[in-house]
């Protein structure tokens, strides 16, 4: 994800230092970050208007169903970032199975068992949903991610894991367009035309909205991008300006969607669309949004306390839904909400990362530094 930058005492001179980057290594990609953060406040925009529309008793208003549908490309947005940085990193390093699997366990499965249990805690305790009622289905729902509505994302992401070591085989750009095609079919069959006739555990299995199999073109999709990174990146800063048109007509194509269509999910078939677009579009976007650097810090660092803002914020909000007036809860201070909740997981991840061992309560990627190496010296012609 991040180039591999450090300082190296071997290439240092008092007198002359310059940074660079070592092109053999996966640079810190801003484009991404600046993706991840887009797909972090789509999501936040997902739970905090469903809140509303349980409050305002099971309907949404047009402000907040505007949101709340627009926010349905986020988790797939999520999807592609996490394949394209792990197929990156093959790219430029190999694959290394012992360590891929121990980092990813530190990485993903420790967080994931960790808010397991926090939110199977607070169902049991403070909602008083009673968990415990047969076992088999306990587990199963566990490891599906079903102990609290945002979870499941975390399943799937670890089911991607398990098939990576066969994925990342494929190493050419032809191989990848066969790859893709594969997972356009796939995601569609699995969403829309799987119909078992009989029940049985594979079934229930392949019916789960975490099955892996739901999810596989975003993830494809990722490596696809990784694979054909340089062309793609160059097209997308091309787009500039153009780019915040293209985002535009994405968000009115979604509202299409959900005044035609109803409610939309965000693993539809058309997001196999609007996902790769609007990779294309916010790559544009960045092109601009980077010259105003207060902007650009903002979005670098929600793009690095994605993860961490993903385990917590349905915390943040379920405390502040039981804890807030009801007369809060109206449709003008929606925008407010958004920003609090924001605020506030963000300030609750910084709080975490006081404490020993946080890496395995809250992911926190860390930005590289650049490697220092010697310059070479100047030739100069001096007169005495």
């Amino acid at each position: 994800m991040c180039g591999i930058m450090q300082f190296d005492k071997r290439y240092y001179n008092q007198q002359d230092v310059t940074p660079i980057m070592n092109k053999n290594k996966s640079s810190y990609i801003n484009e991404i970050h600046f993706l991840r953060a887009i797909a972090c406040l789509f999501v936040l925009m997902v739970h905090v208007t469903a809140i509303y529309y349980s409050k305002h008793g099971g309907t949404f208003t047009e402000f907040t169903q505007f949101f709340n549908q627009i926010g349905r490309y986020g988790t797939p947005t999520f999807a592609v970032i996490s394949g394209f940085l792990l197929f990156l990193q093959v790219r430029k390093k190999g694959f290394d199975a012992k360590r891929f699997y121990h980092s990813r366990m530190i990485k993903i499965g420790m967080p994931f068992l960790i808010w397991s249990i926090v939110y199977l805690a607070l169902m049991q305790y403070v909602l008083q949903v009673d968990i415990f009622t047969d076992w088999k289905q306990f587990a199963v729902d566990f490891a599906m991610g079903n102990s609290f509505y945002h979870l499941y994302f975390m399943s799937v992401v670890f089911q991607f894991y398990l098939i990576f070591p066969l994925l990342q085989l494929i190493r050419t750009k032809l191989g990848w367009w066969i790859a893709l095609a594969l997972a356009v079919f796939a995601n569609y069959y699995f969403v829309y035309v799987y119909s078992p006739e009989t029940v049985t555990v594979v079934s229930q299995l392949l019916e789960q909205r975490a099955m892996l199999t739901k999810w596989i073109f975003f993830f494809v999709f990722g490596g696809f991008l990784a694979y054909h990174w340089d062309p793609i990146l160059k097209f997308g800063k091309n787009l500039n300006w153009f780019g915040y048109v293209g985002f535009a007509g994405l968000v009115v194509f979604a509202v299409y969607e959900y005044k035609t269509k109803g409610s939309i999910d965000n693993n539809r078939w058309t997001n196999m669309i609007n996902i790769p677009v609007m990779t294309l579009m916010v790559i544009g976007m960045y092109q601009s949004v980077k010259r105003v650097k207060w902007i650009e810090k903002f979005f670098a660092m929600l793009g690095n306390l994605s993860m961490g803002i993903y385990l917590v914020h349905p915390l943040v909000i379920l405390v502040y839904s039981r804890t807030l007036p009801e007369s809060i809860w109206t449709t003008e201070t929606a925008p407010f909400m958004f920003v609090v909740v924001l605020a506030t997981s963000i300030g609750f991840i910084k709080v975490l990362q006081l404490f020993p061992l946080n890496h395995y309560v809250i992911t926190v990627p860390a930005k590289k530094k650049p490697v220092y190496k010697e310059r070479e010296p100047e030739m100069t012609l001096s007169v005495r």
